[in-house]
């Protein structure tokens, strides 16, 4: 099975979360949930998903990633 990791698309191309089993998009949130139940939401937008190399881009309105040990369960 493959999980996705997301990153920012600016210099730092810092990672964000990996093995990313849901993502949602909810207004200017983007809200990702592991398959372990962790779960992050970044103020952005989706710019590219690379499904051959698992990876999503994201771009940030900010730099604050908001950190949810337990997102409301996702409607899947």
């Amino acid at each position: 099975m493959c999980l996705a990791s997301a990153y920012f698309n600016n210099e730092s191309g810092q990672l964000i979360l990996k093995d990313i089993a849901h993502l949602k998009l909810n207004g200017d949130n983007v809200e990702m949930e592991t398959l372990f139940g962790e779960g992050k939401s970044v103020k952005g937008k989706v710019i590219e998903v690379d499904f051959f190399s698992s990876k999503i881009f994201l771009e940030p309105k900010q730099e604050t990633v908001i950190e949810v040990n337990c997102l409301p369960q996702l409607e899947k």
